[in-house]
């Protein structure tokens, strides 16, 4: 019999690093091309669930492609600021998500995933919950490097994709996105992030 109580603890002390995510332009920018990205490349998705969504500013950005059935999952002050805003936003915690197995067409993940101590544990929760598609936006380390405040795993893409096949997930689509945006002028691009669509496979094999 596991004993949890000091995990519990533990990700209590955790709740500390969490900061909050003020919606800007170069975020939208970036969230609404990634999420054009993914919404062209699924089918028959007709909720999505955004996964650490901090004020929840992709709720407009999913309307506007079609998919009307919008929640969010954040804490603390980006659930107050939602609600400012009249956003679907709900405090919980993304990897014990109070929801039905099988019950989100599509998770998506911007930016958050990192953000998990145990992404291994996570991604096995939003296989449970899911009904077919995950998208994933991650950070490349090579530009973001590997740590920082509340960034627990910064992964190279092997990494991530290793963790995908434990937890049941088939890798459909990647794409590794590259920018000058963040460079002085006349750099070359670097790659910044990557970008995974996943798809649920029927049981966790391994």
């Amino acid at each position: 019999m596991r004993n949890y109580s000091n995990v519990d603890r533990y990700l209590d002390k955790l709740l500390e690093d969490i900061y909050p995510q003020p919606q800007d332009s170069g975020h939208t920018s970036w969230a609404r091309e990634a999420i054009k990205f993914f919404v062209d490349r699924t089918y028959g998705v007709n909720n999505v669930l955004d996964l650490g969504c901090g004020e929840g500013f992709c709720e407009s950005i999913f309307r506007e492609f079609g998919i009307l059935e919008y929640w969010g999952i954040a804490f603390g002050e980006d659930v107050l600021k939602s609600k400012e805003f009249g956003r679907h936003v709900k405090e919980a915690d993304f990897s014990f998500l109070p929801l039905p197995d099988g019950s989100v067409d599509l998770l998506f993940s911007r930016h958050s995933l990192e953000h998990s101590p145990f992404p291994l544990i996570t991604l096995m929760e939003w296989h449970r919950v899911s009904s077919k598609y995950l998208a994933l936006v991650l950070p490349d380390p090579s530009y973001w490097t590997y740590s920082g405040n509340n960034h627990y795993f910064v992964l190279n893409k092997e990494q991530w994709v290793n963790l995908f096949e434990v937890s049941g997930w088939k890798v459909v689509e990647s794409e590794n996105k590259s920018s000058i945006m963040a460079l002085e002028e006349n750099s070359p691009e670097v790659n910044i992030e990557f970008w995974f669509l996943l798809e649920k496979n029927e049981e966790i094999t391994n």
